[in-house]
């Protein structure tokens, strides 16, 4: 169950067509689940603006420059406190970056971004896991590559536990993912993590690895809440390893009941594919 709705600000930038250059920008607020899904409500509604006018000119979005964050009661309307605290990082001690890293995690603004990744460095194991926590609570998509190249780097448990439990959060579609939690899952310092995550994603890297009920039933109870997403990567799963195979069968019985009082349209796909 997804939590409860949050309250977004969201500023879209934009241009008009025909002569000049003038930059104008446009206010939204939206309830949504998230800072991403707020963003599609914001721009759903600048589209439907401009296919319901009639004017000569088009309203041209500027992607790069849309802003989003949570709002807060008392919070001032503008997001200049934001930029304030943003230009704070780092703090002059750790427990003032730690405090800030917490405040901007709650606003969920990806203008934070660049500067909250830089603290990936730090000698301090505690603003190092922080700062990943808070890049995974913002969810912004352009720093998922210096989060997973820092696995690699980054030999404490806690900060990799960190990357583990925050990496899809931060993964578009096409991302490769595979390869991190393959390594993540054999070591016993993270295994637990990555079993408990629930992302279909994660089916071509557990069912290979699966070692005893335990783990299977995690399995289960992830794919079960997932449904729909569930099949449609059992029926995208490429391998031809016998315990992949077992295993994948078992979940599509395990969907089965599920699938067919939605009427969904993978069941007869993945039935055919696991010869069931």
């Amino acid at each position: 169950m997804k939590d409860d709705k949050k309250d977004y600000r969201i500023i879209i930038q934009y241009s008009e067509s025909g002569p000049g250059s003038k930059k104008y920008k446009i206010e939204y607020s939206a309830s949504a689940y998230n800072r991403s899904e707020a963003i599609e409500e914001a721009i759903k509604a600048f589209n439907s603006y401009s296919q319901n006018n009639s004017a000569s000119w088009v309203r041209i979005m500027d992607p790069s420059a849309t802003r989003c964050w949570r709002v807060f009661p008392g919070d001032p309307n503008t997001p200049s406190f934001i930029d304030e605290l943003i230009d704070k990082l780092p703090g002059n001690t750790a427990e003032e970056t730690l405090n800030l890293l917490n405040r901007l995690s709650e606003l969920e603004d990806a203008t934070a971004s660049s500067k909250i990744t830089l603290l990936i460095k730090s000698d301090n194991i505690d603003i190092v896991v922080n700062a990943i926590n808070t890049l995974g609570k913002i969810g912004d998509p352009t720093v998922f590559f210096a989060i997973k190249n820092a696995y690699f780097q980054k030999k404490d448990s806690r900060i990799r536990l960190a990357i583990v439990n925050n990496l899809l959060k931060l993964a578009l579609p096409d991302d490769n993912i595979t390869g991190l939690y393959l390594a993540a899952i054999k070591d016993s310092n993270t295994r637990e993590a990555v079993f408990n995550i629930e992302d279909a994603r994660l089916i071509p890297v557990w069912l290979p690895e699966i070692t005893n009920e335990e783990e299977f039933d995690k399995v289960k109870k992830a794919v079960l809440k997932l449904g729909n997403e569930s099949l449609k990567a059992l029926i995208e799963l490429n391998s031809n390893h016998p315990q992949v195979f077992s295993y994948a069968s078992q979940l599509v019985k395990l969907l089965e009941p599920m699938a067919m009082e939605l009427d969904s349209d993978y069941l007869k796909k993945a039935i055919e594919k696991y010869k069931l």
